[in-house]
């Protein structure tokens, strides 16, 4: 049964004329199929009569002295195993198998550096795509700081701590003094910010009260 190992050969045909001269039209014949059965094989074949004579399409006593013939005529010959080679096929089988080994060899280092390539490419998409995500991100807004405005809370925020330590005493204007519209401390509260505007806010409340 074929392999199939070697679908095709070299064929010089200037050599194969030469060596055909001295061969009848049944020995080319005979010669040819036993050359392409050992191609066929990528190496020697079996030296079987009957399956030979089938392949020759001939009797098993025909193929018998065919064989017998280009053994003499040194076209073919019998190896240590028993087996039917020819020098020139082992030549070429073993020209065809480096050949092939070295196109293997090609085709992988080929798709190594394919692949060396795409993981390279891969590797700097996602880099890039990466980056370009943290340039179009939107920062985080920080609260906007007023120095002088941040300088007046902190000074209320004192003075604040300073009217809770030391409550402001009692006016006599509270003790039913004279009321005056313009006393400084009224007029000068609003100026005080947020605590200044709160002592505003009890005067006039204790005004009310006494009317």
């Amino acid at each position: 049964m074929s392999r199939r190992t070697m679908p095709y050969h070299r064929r010089y045909h200037g050599d194969a004329l030469q060596g055909y001269r001295r061969l009848t039209l049944e020995q080319r014949g005979a010669y040819t199929t036993i050359l392409d059965l050992i191609y066929d094989a990528c190496g020697p074949i079996d030296n079987n009569e009957r399956w030979l004579a089938g392949e020759l399409n001939c009797s098993i006593g025909k193929a018998r002295a065919l064989i017998s013939e280009l053994i003499k005529l040194r076209k073919i010959f019998i190896n240590t195993q028993g087996q039917i080679s020819n020098h020139r096929c082992e030549v070429e089988i073993e020209n065809s198998l480096k050949i092939s080994r070295k196109a293997s060899e090609s085709v992988a280092k080929r798709e190594e550096k394919r692949a060396e390539k795409s993981k390279f490419i891969n590797y700097f998409n996602k880099t890039a795509h990466r980056s370009i995500n943290d340039r179009s991100s939107i920062p985080v807004p920080e609260p906007y700081k007023d120095k002088d405005t941040d300088r007046l809370m902190h000074s209320d925020e004192g003075q604040a701590d300073n009217l809770a330590d030391n409550p402001p005493t009692q006016q006599p204007w509270f003790n039913g003094a004279p009321e005056q519209d313009n006393h400084p401390r009224l007029a000068a509260a609003p100026a005080r910010g947020r605590f200044g505007r709160a002592e505003l806010d009890a005067l006039l409340a204790a005004r009310r009260r006494r009317h």
